[in-house]
């Protein structure tokens, strides 16, 4: 039986590690769409160097950068595979630190939440916004239909995977039995 510390700390390790998945969740769309527009426009002025002296830029090009190019395109598709599989994985730490018959720890596991919902709300907007804008880079994120969607919907996303956790937490109640 672990001490009331111990099990307060799995929980903190449970969201903290929900609010490092999002985070970086977010943080990868949007290197993506930046990385992604950024050889969008270099790549075509690479191609267009041609030969100086002994050394043809133009092929060079094909043989480095257009194979990073083609590996880039597909990064979005890549990245949401991940991040959706890091969510799922958040419910393994939730199965390691399940609690024993300490209650008061459900109130600090919703409160908790409640913080990462708030947080992934935020995010969601702070997406939205460039998500709906007309400019270039927010056609690179609308390109990122699974890491847009898991983005913009993330409040329901924690939510859902906060009552999975907490049902895998506070259920693990060890029945005494007679001896």
């Amino acid at each position: 039986m672990k001490n009331k510390k111990g099990q307060a700390i799995g929980i903190l390790y449970f969201v903290g590690a929900l609010f490092l998945v999002l985070f970086i969740g977010f943080m990868a769309s949007i290197f993506v769409a930046l990385t992604d527009w950024t050889a969008d426009n270099t790549l075509p002025e690479f191609e267009n160097l041609g030969t100086v002296g002994d050394v043809n830029f133009t092929k060079i090009t094909d043989l480095t950068l257009t194979p990073a190019n083609n590996f880039i395109q597909a990064l979005p598709g890549i990245v949401g595979v991940i991040y959706l599989m890091m969510l799922i994985a958040t419910l393994g730490l939730a199965y390691a630190f399940r609690t024993t018959e300490q209650r008061w720890l459900l109130f600090l596991f919703f409160g908790l939440v409640l913080t990462l919902v708030l947080a992934s709300i935020g995010m969601s907007m702070i997406y939205e916004d460039f998500y709906d804008d007309n400019g270039d880079f927010a056609q690179r994120l609308q390109e990122q239909t699974l890491m847009s969607f898991l983005i913009l919907y993330s409040p329901a996303f924690m939510v859902i995977i906060a009552v999975i956790g907490a049902i895998i937490m506070f259920t693990g109640f060890e029945e005494v039995g007679p001896a």
